[in-house]
């Protein structure tokens, strides 16, 4: 059941990067506009875990961060099924 999670965000493009207790981070390349996806689902002590969309290599006008992109419907049910396994649910 675990790696079927990782295998649904490989099937639409995302590769896991990375993987520890403070979390996971996937990676996904769009040709269309040129730019490298980054999805880090993070923990946090204080229970209140979180999940970033950005592109990778983009900093805003301000240099304070990096630019969003936006997640669909699909996405965010294979995040939250990934927080689960990660155990992430019970805070």
């Amino acid at each position: 059941m675990f790696k079927s999670i990782d295998k649904k965000f490989e099937k639409i493009g995302f590769i896991k990067t990375k993987e520890d207790k403070y979390g996971v981070t996937y990676e996904r390349e769009n040709a269309e506009y040129n730019f490298t996806q980054v999805l880090d689902i993070l923990h946090k002590a204080n229970g209140r875990h979180i999940v970033l969309s950005y592109v990778k290599d983009l900093m805003d006008v301000k240099n304070i961060g990096n630019t969003c992109v936006g997640l669909t419907y699909y996405e965010m049910k294979l995040i939250l099924k990934k927080m689960r396994q990660l155990g992430y649910h019970k805070a």
